[in-house]
């Protein structure tokens, strides 16, 4: 029969550590693939909501961009008006 070498556990302590660098170099490339993907989806929603916004309001191509950030301030203003309206109205049903 052949005798099986027997590590020290200095060699096992070795051993694991290179593994452990091998995993935390394999979840930093997982890690990297994620967030890589979570910018791309981000960046398409980006593209696709201007997009929207660009055919529903065509003038917007040709303002800078402080204007477009202005028009985004007032529709999120009426946007939260219209929401604690419709809060309002809700809370008076229920009563």
């Amino acid at each position: 029969m052949s005798q099986t070498k027997r590590r020290s556990p200095e060699e096992r302590l070795a051993e694991l550590n290179k593994k452990m660098e091998q995993l935390k170099a394999q979840k930093q490339r997982v890690r990297a693939q994620l967030n890589q993907k979570e910018r791309k989806d981000r960046t398409r929603r980006l593209i696709q909501v201007g997009a929207i916004f660009e055919k529903q309001f065509p003038m917007i191509a040709e303002w800078e961009l402080g204007k477009v950030s202005q028009l985004a301030s007032e529709l999120d203003k009426l946007a939260r008006q219209y929401r604690e309206r419709n809060a309002v109205k809700r809370e008076g049903d229920t009563q």
